[in-house]
C-alpha cells in the first residue's frame, strides 16, 4: 500500500476499508481505526479476530470507546474497544519510522489518548500509532470457567493478545500511512511498559519490532494459580450481589465448578461491572492479577527465560524517574489526606519515599538493563533516570518531596503537559521553570529522534549517553535534569544493589523502629519492587 496524493492525503486504503482522516495540531491524524472485531457477546475473553471490512469511506476523526474502567469513581468505558489511532507529519514522507505506544494505567485505566499522537509526530518525524487495549478482567483473567482449550485463550492474558493484534494491524497497514513496517519501535509506559517487557520474553512476538523504549515499568508476572484465587475472590463479590449463593466461600466453590451454567453467568455480565472490581490495586498483583505466566504467552518461570536466552533481543532506552515512588506515597492511606506542614509526616513520608524511590527505580531502570545487557550479543541498552523537580530551589520544599523525579514524569515533560496530579503545590509547575522544563522536553524527544533511527540516542541535542556497562565502575545511568534555563545531564557509574538498600534501611534510626515496622508493612509492602524486601523485613524482624 503507498501513500495517498497530496490532493486526497486523508483519505487512505487499509486491508479493512478506506479512512478519511482530519489535520489537528499540524498533523494528519486517523482516529478510531477498528484494529479488531468488538470483543463482545460470544467474544468476550477470546483472542481478539478480525475486524469486519466496510464500504466506502469510513470518517477517522473520533477517537473510539475506551475499554471498561473506573474513573473519578464512576465506571466509564466500553467493551467495545479495540481500536487504534495513527498519527504523522503533514509531509509527504514516505518509510517514516513507526512508534507504537502502550499507554499505561495498570492495565485497568486510560487509553492511547494518553500520547499526544500528533505533537509526537512531529517531534519524531515518524508515524505514531496509539491504541486500546482490554482492561480489568475482561483484558486479564485466567480462572478455569472461561478456559475453552485454546492454548492462548486459556493464558488469561487477552490484553497481551490484543496488543499482538495490532502490531499485526500496523505490519499489514501502516505503509499506506508512510510508515516503514520493518522499522517499528515499541514503547511502554508504567503499565505498557511491563507489558512490552513480557513481550520481549514471549514468544508471540518475535520477529514483531525492532526496537524498544520502556518509561518506569519493570519486570512483573503473576503465577496463574495465585491470580485465579484473587480473581475469583473477587468475582464471588458479584456472585453474592446477584443471590447465586449465601457467602463467600460458596460463590467462590460455585464458581470454580466451572460449570456450563457459572460460564454462562460470567458471559453474561454487564461489562460495567468489571469496571471496579479490583480497584484501588496500587502496584499490587495480590489486589489485580495480570501478566499471567501461563507457559505459552509468558514463560511458566516468568524472566528466568532471560538465563536461557529465550528473548527478543533489541536495543533498548529503559527510562525511569529519580523519585519513581512518591506518586503511589501521595495515594496511600496513610499520606493522601496527611498535614504536610506536620514535621512528623514530613519525617515518615520522606523515611518511606526515600527506599521506595529506590527499590521503585531500580526494577524500572537497573534490573531491566543489567539482565538485558548480561545476553550475549544483546544490542545496547541505554538507561536514563529524570531528576527534574527534586531540587527545592526549582519545585519548592513539599514540590520536591512529594513529585521531583515521580513516576511518569519524564513522559508527561516530553509530552509538554503540566499533569494534574504532579501540581501538588503552585511551585511545582511555574514560569520561572518553564524554559528548563521545555529544554529538557526538546532533549527526551531528541534522544527518542534518534533512537527509534538508529537504535542509539546520542545525537544533535542530547547529552553524551553511554550504553550500561554490568562491569564495577562502568557507564550506567544518564541523570537528566534542567534548572530554569537549561538542561543538566551526566553519567553516572552508579547502580542500586537492593541488599545495600536492605541494610541500610535496617539501620536507619531516623525513625522509630515502631514506625519503621508500620511504613513497611503498610506501605512499603507488596509492591511491585517490594519482594526482596518483604522477604528480608521478615527474617530481619524474626531475629530481633
Amino acid at each position: 500500500m503507498q501513500m495517498q496524493t497530496a490532493s486526497n492525503h486523508l483519505l487512505i486504503q487499509t486491508q479493512f476499508g478506506q479512512l478519511r482522516g482530519v489535520t489537528e495540531q499540524d498533523a494528519l491524524c486517523w482516529l478510531g481505526i477498528p484494529y479488531a472485531a468488538p470483543p463482545v457477546g460470544a467474544l468476550r475473553w477470546h483472542s481478539p479476530q478480525d475486524p469486519a471490512s466496510w464500504e466506502g469511506v469510513r470518517d477517522a476523526d473520533q477517537y473510539g470507546p475506551v475499554s471498561v474502567q473506573l474513573c473519578d469513581g464512576q465506571v466509564i468505558g466500553s467493551e467495545d474497544c479495540l481500536y487504534l489511532n495513527v498519527f504523522r507529519p503533514l509531509h509527504e514522507g514516505k518509510n517514516l519510522p513507526v512508534f507504537f505506544f502502550i499507554h499505561g494505567g495498570n492495565n485497568q485505566t486510560d487509553s492511547g489518548q494518553l500520547m499526544n499522537g500528533p505533537l509526537m509526530a512531529k517531534a519524531l518525524d515518524a508515524v505514531v500509532v496509539t491504541i486500546n487495549l482490554r482492561l480489568n478482567a475482561l483484558g486479564w483473567l485466567n480462572i478455569p470457567a472461561i478456559k475453552t482449550g485454546d492454548p492462548l485463550e486459556d493464558s488469561g492474558n487477552f490484553g497481551l493478545l490484543d496488543i499482538r493484534k495490532a502490531l499485526d494491524w500496523v505490519q499489514h497497514n501502516i505503509a499506506a500511512f508512510g510508515g516503514d513496517a520493518e522499522n517499528i519501535t515499541v514503547c511502554g509506559y508504567s503499565s505498557g511498559a511491563r507489558d512490552l517487557l513480557c513481550m520481549l520474553i514471549s514468544p508471540l512476538f518475535r520477529n514483531c519490532f525492532c526496537r524498544a523504549i520502556t518509561f518506569s515499568g519493570g519486570f512483573t508476572v503473576t503465577e496463574p494459580k495465585r491470580g485465579a484465587e484473587i480473581s475469583t475472590r473477587a468475582l464471588a463479590a458479584l456472585v453474592l450481589q446477584d443471590g447465586k449463593a449465601e457467602d463467600e466461600a460458596a460463590a467462590i466453590a460455585w464458581l470454580n465448578s466451572a460449570t456450563d451454567e457459572v460460564r454462562d453467568y460470567l458471559m453474561a455480565l454487564p461489562a460495567q461491572r468489571f469496571g471496579n472490581l479490583m480497584s484501588g490495586a496500587a502496584i499490587r498483583m495480590s489486589v489485580f492479577p495480570h501478566l499471567f505466566a501461563d507457559g505459552v504467552t509468558i514463560p511458566a518461570d516468568g524472566f528466568a527465560a532471560l538465563a536461557r536466552g529465550e528473548v527478543t533481543q533489541v536495543p533498548m532506552l529503559v527510562l525511569s524517574g529519580g523519585g519513581e515512588f512518591t506518586l503511589p506515597a501521595n495515594n496511600d492511606p496513610l499520606f493522601k489526606d496527611a498535614d504536610f506542614t506536620d514535621p512528623e509526616v514530613i519525617e515518615e513520608y520522606h523515611f518511606t519515599t526515600h527506599y521506595g524511590n529506590i527499590l521503585f527505580g531500580y526494577v524500572n531502570a537497573e534490573q531491566t538493563a543489567e539482565a538485558f545487557t548480561a545476553l550475549p550479543g544483546q544490542p545496547p541498552v541505554y538507561a536514563a533516570r529524570c531528576l527534574w523537580g527534586m531540587n527545592p530551589a526549582i519545585t519548592g520544599t513539599i514540590g520536591s518531596l512529594r513529585m521531583g523525579g515521580t513516576h511518569g514524569l519524564d513522559l508527561f515533560i516530553m509530552m509538554g503537559c503540566e499533569r494534574e496530579i504532579y501540581a501538588v503545590t503552585e511551585e511545582v509547575f511555574t514560569e520561572r521553570n518553564r524554559p528548563g522544563r521545555d529544554a529538557l522536553a526538546d532533549t527526551y524527544r531528541k534522544a527518542l529522534y534518534h533512537f527509534i533511527r538508529t537504535g542509539n540516542p546520542n545525537g544533535e541535542g542530547v547529552p553524551d549517553w553511554k550504553p550500561w556497562d554490568n562491569a564495577e565502575g562502568g557507564a550506567k545511568i544518564l541523570c537528566l535534569d534542567a534548572d530554569e534555563e537549561k538542561v543538566k545531564g551526566r553519567m553516572s557509574n552508579f547502580g542500586t544493589k537492593e541488599k545495600l538498600v536492605f541494610d541500610e534501611l535496617a539501620a536507619d534510626e531516623s525513625i522509630s523502629f515502631d514506625r519503621r515496622d508500620i511504613l513497611v508493612r503498610q506501605v512499603l509492602n507488596g509492591r511491585f519492587f517490594s519482594a526482596g524486601l518483604d522477604a528480608f523485613w521478615e527474617a530481619y524482624t524474626a531475629n530481633l
